[in-house]
């Protein structure tokens, strides 16, 4: 019978993580690895394909992201819902299924959502605690052959938090930074890693790159709910768009990582985030950005519009 696998819960990196098990448990080659973005493609389109058998080998691997017809956010035809229950009770042998609704809150009155958990591999992904993160941040480095001491340890969660995401890609950058045998350390993680307000801000600049109407808003909301003030935030992505304004010129003269944190002098870490964000926006857009928002600057400034209102324009037009 073909398995069905549920990641539920708001831990993207430990979801990704499971994903990945899988998908080397299963081994299939690449092209039997399958991405369903539910956002762009209809449910109709999954369940069609899911009952395709494969080609050329006994296994396909199929991963359908953003299932919101699970929430209460957006709901199926009948035909859809009854189609998809079709294949709950009756699953193709050779497709594994995986549904990874990490940020989705399921809605538990739903006759799909209720057969799902009847038939699937659920698998919910909470947040860790302080105690868990420590244990999963030695176990990395010991497994990536580097040691972090315990002021380190603290000092490493204070800085990025428990999003994991972000810690793993932190940690790279530290075990990147000591090399092999090498020591991390409170005072190298003070040098290297970007604050949690940083990563933030910076993926709240990120979602205004890719134009993530709805990222844009939740990183918003999550901000304002944590107390930050507007103008504190409307600085600091203003400065983020014109630093990686700046970056996308030096990219384009030859620069290198290295070189534009010393040019800029930032830290390897923003300069890591500065580079990834610079070359995923062209630069005639990047302008705009920039230019919109000096405008905006004066206008607050200048009392002609209320910060928070000015603000919040500039973000959801995007």
């Amino acid at each position: 019978m073909g398995m069905i696998y549920l990641y539920t819960g708001d831990e993207k990196y430990r979801i990704n993580q499971k994903i990945r098990g899988i998908v080397k448990e299963a081994e299939v080659d690449e092209y039997s690895v399958m991405t369903y973005d539910l956002d762009e493609v209809s449910l109709g389109k999954v369940i069609h394909d899911a009952l395709t058998p494969p080609f050329m080998t006994e296994e396909k691997v199929m991963i359908v992201k953003n299932p919101k017809f699970l929430s209460s956010e957006k709901g199926l035809t009948d035909q859809e819902t009854q189609e998809f229950l079709n294949y709950l009770n009756k699953p193709m042998d050779s497709t594994i299924l995986i549904i990874n609704a990490v940020n989705v809150k399921l809605d538990e009155r739903l006759e799909i959502v209720k057969k799902l958990k009847k038939v699937a591999n659920v698998s919910d992904n909470k947040e860790l605690t302080e105690i868990e993160f420590y244990g999963w941040l030695k176990r990395q480095c010991e497994s990536l052959d580097v040691e972090i001491d315990e002021d380190a340890v603290r000092a490493f969660y204070n800085a990025v938090g428990k999003n994991m995401m972000n810690a793993k890609n932190e940690l790279d950058k530290l075990v990147a930074y000591v090399g092999e045998k090498g020591l991390i350390t409170s005072s190298i993680i003070n040098k290297v890693v970007v604050k949690e307000i940083q990563n933030d801000v910076f993926a709240l600049s990120n979602a205004i790159i890719e134009h993530n109407r709805e990222k844009i808003i939740n990183l918003y909301r999550d901000l304002t709910k944590l107390g930050n003030d507007v103008n504190f935030l409307f600085g600091l992505v203003a400065k983020s768009m014109r630093e990686i304004l700046i970056v996308i010129l030096m990219l384009k003269s030859g620069y290198k990582q290295a070189d534009i944190a010393a040019s800029m002098g930032v830290s390897p870490g923003k300069a890591f985030y500065l580079v990834k964000y610079a070359r995923g926006l062209d630069l005639k857009t990047a302008e705009s950005y920039v230019l919109k928002l000096g405008e905006l600057d004066y206008k607050i400034k200048s009392g002609l519009i209320d910060p928070k209102t000015g603000f919040e324009f500039f973000l959801f037009e995007i």
